[in-house]
């Protein structure tokens, strides 16, 4: 059996799997983002509810690049506590079992391309949207990294210049640049569009419940998030003509009023008209879709 966790700016989630069926999950609310022993102590817990005698591995998926080699969380954006953390070293000594550790949005595509939608697709590239935007390469069932550990850090694509957009300038993104995607579709990003709009910041839920109801300036909000997820999604699929983009996180559940929003962009702007057609997809797996990569991934390591 393996131990999968998801440590998350909202939540951890934990799972662990026996083959390919999930015998538990656990999620609890992330309690600090900035203060490394609470972060730990929760991770701590979950494991520990999670563990039995015969658990071989656990994988741990956080948001971020990371150090590889040293099992060592970089700066996650969205979890700083966690900053230059040799996490992995650090599981595997309390538990004494062999721990990996991972990108948190790696893990979801891992699992969403073996069992999820991108399941029997050669090449698999996937988004997590929520607190933060991670992305994640998948090729032939093997996640790809490139040279230092970064590849897929879709989030951080600049799709509007940082100087002027519309007159002001672009908004800030937690990792400190100015025009990224992810300063436009994370959960901070819609609130902020939907401030435009209403006059005031409403939650992503209660913005989703009130285009449910048909509340027009609602229905706007999410219209115009998803116009910038299609610029990126353009970006993605001119530089890697995937089989399949597969979206997840939690702000995948507004999809019916994203992701229509969101292809009439992406095809307005990609470049061949051969790859208009390219799927965009809701992920399968739901919200311990990282969780169970992480797994996973400790399973093969």
């Amino acid at each position: 059996m393996y131990i999968g966790i998801d440590i998350g700016g909202t939540s951890i989630k934990g799972v662990l799997l026996g083959g390919k069926k999930i015998a538990r999950k656990i999620k609890i609310p992330t309690k600090s983002k900035t203060n490394k022993k609470i972060i730990i102590a929760q991770i701590f817990e979950c494991i520990r509810r999670l563990i039995r005698k015969n658990v071989k591995g656990i994988g741990i998926g956080v948001a971020g690049p990371m150090d590889f080699k040293n099992q060592k969380a970089l700066n996650p954006p969205n979890v700083t506590g966690l900053k230059n953390l040799e996490l992995g070293k650090i599981i595997e000594k309390k538990f004494k079992i062999k721990t990996i550790i991972d990108n948190d949005v790696h893990c979801l595509v891992f699992a969403e391309a073996l069992f999820g939608a991108g399941k029997n697709k050669q090449m698999v590239v996937g988004l997590g949207i929520g607190t933060g935007v991670g992305g994640g390469i998948v090729i032939n069932k093997k996640i790809i990294y490139g040279k230092s550990g970064t590849a897929g850090e879709m989030g951080h694509m600049m799709i509007i210049y940082p100087e002027r957009s519309r007159g002001e300038k672009a908004r800030k993104c937690n990792c400190g640049s100015r025009g990224c995607l992810e300063a436009y579709i994370n959960e901070k990003g819609i609130q902020k569009t939907a401030k435009k709009i209403f006059g005031r910041e409403i939650g992503t839920i209660k913005l989703y419940e009130m285009a449910k109801k048909r509340d027009k300036k609602a229905i706007e909000v999410w219209k115009i998030t998803g116009r910038y997820l299609g610029l990126g999604l353009a970006n993605i699929v001119d530089t890697l003509n995937p089989d399949i983009v597969i979206i997840g996180g939690g702000i995948a559940g507004a999809r019916e009023f994203l992701l229509n929003s969101a292809k009439k962009e992406m095809r307005k702007n990609i470049l061949s008209p051969k790859a208009k057609n390219m799927p965009v997809v809701r992920a399968k797996l739901g919200e311990f879709a990282g969780a169970i990569g992480a797994g996973l991934l400790s399973s093969i390591s």
